[in-house]
């Protein structure tokens, strides 16, 4: 339980906000998201935030069924996605631009 204790404090920690989910979503719908900040984002556990977590969860799951693999762009590697996984992702990205009651 020590241990545990002591390894939690040092994982690193990232805060979202509803602004760079957004903008997440926007790059996954518009081709240009780095594969690195998409493994990042649905890599990570959102223990603080239970819409965060929700979300990341649902791209989670567009990973697994609809990712595409990534392309190559001088020297960048971006996620692509079916056109399915796009519509998803779109509808995502439709739903947090207007969302209210946020809790940050």
């Amino acid at each position: 339980m020590v241990f545990y204790l002591k390894h939690k404090s040092k994982v690193p920690y990232y805060r979202l906000n509803q602004s760079d989910c957004t903008a997440l979503l926007e790059k996954a719908v518009n081709g240009v998201l780095l594969e690195y900040d998409w493994n990042v984002f649905i890599g990570m556990t959102i223990r603080d935030n239970e819409q965060f977590e929700r979300l990341r969860e649902v791209c989670l799951m567009i990973d697994d069924e609809h990712k595409k693999g990534a392309q190559l762009i001088a020297g960048q590697l971006y996620v692509r996605f079916s056109k399915a996984g796009l519509k998803q992702l779109s509808s995502l990205l439709d739903e947090w631009r207007h969302k209210v009651h946020y809790a940050a």
